[in-house]
């Protein structure tokens, strides 16, 4: 790697360490129980919907597998956060919906977002903007794209 990119590279994985740090204790000031960022984008996923979902729809908003999210949201309904229900039309399928303390939580989540965004623009131009935006979405399409793919290797 160049020197660019061995800075980009750092500011990166430290951005995202940081970020995560902050989420997490930007959500302890929320009362009820400890929840992790990962926690709280399963929330988020769950509390953008106006309909009540189905755990495979909110493993697919995810894109991540259904036994992954099916391990994630038993802890959310010990801890007291979402309902898992039977649909009535289909055994086989389950139905998650917020409590009102995952409400709390979801909108706390929501404001954090809001804040952090601000807070990250702060002064910025409308190009500046752009320019930010044109970035992040070039490193957004990787990620997607080689989420997509099965060969992605480390060589």
């Amino acid at each position: 790697m160049d020197k660019f990119e061995i800075q980009l590279n750092n500011i990166l994985a430290d951005l995202f360490n940081r970020m995560i740090r902050v989420e997490e204790r930007a959500l302890s000031s929320v009362s009820g129980p400890r929840v992790t960022a990962t926690e709280a984008h399963i929330l988020d996923a769950i509390g953008q919907k106006d309909v009540v979902m189905s755990v495979s729809e909110v493993a697919a908003a995810l894109h991540i597998t259904v036994p992954t999210i099916t391990v994630a949201l038993k802890r959310l309904v010990d801890k007291g956060l979402v309902t898992k229900t039977a649909c009535q039309s289909d055994g086989r399928r389950f139905l998650v919906a917020l409590t009102r303390q995952g409400e709390k939580i979801f909108e706390a989540h929501r404001f954090f977002h809001k804040k952090m965004v601000e807070a990250a623009t702060a002064g910025f131009t409308d190009e500046e903007k752009d320019a930010l935006l044109s970035c992040l979405k070039k490193l957004s399409d990787f990620f997607t794209i080689s989420n997509k793919r099965e060969d992605v290797t480390w060589e």
